[in-house]
């Protein structure tokens, strides 16, 4: 039985309720962004999590307004030595697009789903964009060679990581608490509370 029936285009209103997990699932992700490991170049973090359940409860208009106000709160909350630079928050946005094209108004998401979203964020924005990004900042010379170094180790993390996140996104939208809370707070059939 389908318990969503707005288009993915619309910004809908939100009750409190829903302004509150939003408020939470927000403060989740910056303590996750504070969990991420860094290197060189080179981050592996967990606010991914965040950003599916966003995009899964709150869909494309939603996530991607909280993709970017995330972003730039993240950076005036911690500032790193780099600078502030609108391509993450281009990449943040597409980030969460992709997520809620792929889980909003799902009420079971399957393991192709989960792959395939997950692999389109890792390739396109997280390989892709994000090498670009850090190659348009650091680098002096723009050539092929120069976004290949940028690029390199960027796949050696996230294709061991794909099923790691996989799995994890896998779980996590479809155990019980997330059924429960989908079907409590984001039924159109319990209405307004």
């Amino acid at each position: 039985m389908k318990h969503f029936t707005r288009s993915k285009w619309q910004l809908p209103l939100l009750n409190t309720r829903q302004l509150v997990i939003l408020a939470l699932l927000m403060a989740l992700s910056i303590v996750l962004g504070r969990l991420t490991f860094s290197l060189p170049l080179l981050q592996i973090g967990f606010t991914f999590i965040a950003t599916s359940l966003i995009a899964k409860w709150y869909g494309p208009l939603w996530s991607m307004l909280i993709a970017a106000v995330m972003d730039v709160l993240k950076f005036f909350l911690f500032p790193t030595g780099a600078g502030f630079f609108l391509g993450f928050t281009v990449s943040a946005i597409l980030a969460a697009l992709i997520y809620a094209d792929g889980y909003y108004q799902q009420e079971q998401v399957g393991w192709l789903r989960v792959i395939i979203t997950v692999s389109l964020v890792i390739v396109i924005v997280n390989v892709g964009l994000n090498s670009l990004w850090l190659n348009m900042m650091y680098s002096r010379i723009h050539s092929w060679q120069t976004f290949v170094s940028f690029i390199t180790p960027r796949l050696v993390k996230n294709v061991p990581f794909l099923p790691v996140q996989v799995g994890m996104t896998y779980y996590l939208l479809n155990n019980n608490l997330v059924n429960r809370v989908t079907q409590q707070f984001f039924s159109e059939k319990r209405g307004e509370r």
